[in-house]
């Protein structure tokens, strides 16, 4: 039963990652600055496919209510969903955010007399 739990979890938690992965790059919920933002093609991407795989995750764990046969396939996809979690953990960590610096650097602030 507590592994029912952690694999319906796992799977709304992709759904929802995804929508908010796709959605964040036409209405960003302006927490980060522009230079870090995500690549859009890259990030509608990864979004859809979470969004699949939290769906057909899903479906199948009911489905395996309704025919027992399923329920064997449940830990293999199961281990996908962590597999795509991870891999989705690890492109934002290191690939989903790059800085780009545009503009010029600020002029210094100095009013003539120094702050020490």
């Amino acid at each position: 039963m507590l592994f029912l739990v952690f694999y319906f979890v796992l799977f709304v938690v992709l759904i929802f990652q995804g929508t908010h992965v796709a959605g964040e790059v036409k209405m960003p919920l302006g927490t980060l600055p522009e230079e870090v933002g995500q690549n859009p093609l890259a990030a509608a991407r990864w979004g859809i496919f979470l969004i699949t795989v939290g769906f057909f995750g899903a479906v199948l764990g009911l489905l395996a209510f309704r025919y027992p046969g399923l329920a064997a396939l449940r830990p293999v996809s199961f281990a996908l969903g962590l597999g795509v979690l991870a891999l989705y953990g690890l492109w934002v960590i290191f690939l989903g955010r790059k800085p780009e610096f545009i503009g010029t650097a600020a002029a210094a602030d100095d009013h003539g007399h120094g702050h020490h």
